[in-house]
């Protein structure tokens, strides 16, 4: 069971590390591309390494991608990257608590899929 809360860990920190760096400034698709070589390619097989990244060329630019958060259709995008920044800035903490807990116990699998 604990490997689904590895891979749970694994996609919550590829998500993070995408809302990070669109925050402040980065396109979506360049973005989601440098999170998933960090968080996830090392656990890919070379299909998944393959096919993966394939889809970021679809990712919209980033007025449009930050729109997708927004609680109403006028929500200003200021407004949406001052809750996405403390998002990833209350996430940040525990997946790093996470990721040394994964450690100390031995449960950190770092096998291909």
């Amino acid at each position: 069971r604990f490997k689904q809360l590895l891979w749970i860990r694994r996609s919550l920190a590829f998500q993070v590390q995408l809302f990070e760096s669109v925050v402040w400034g980065e396109e979506p698709k360049d973005a989601a591309y440098e999170a998933y070589e960090k968080q996830l390619s090392p656990h890919h097989g070379w299909m998944l390494r393959t096919v993966f990244p394939a889809s970021f060329g679809q990712f919209p630019n980033r007025e449009k991608f930050l729109s997708i958060f927004s609680e109403t259709d006028d929500e200003n995008l200021s407004i949406i990257v001052k809750k996405l920044r403390a998002l990833v800035a209350t996430l940040n903490p525990l997946l790093q608590s996470w990721t040394e807990s994964f450690h100390e116990l031995g449960l950190e699998d770092t096998r291909r899929v």
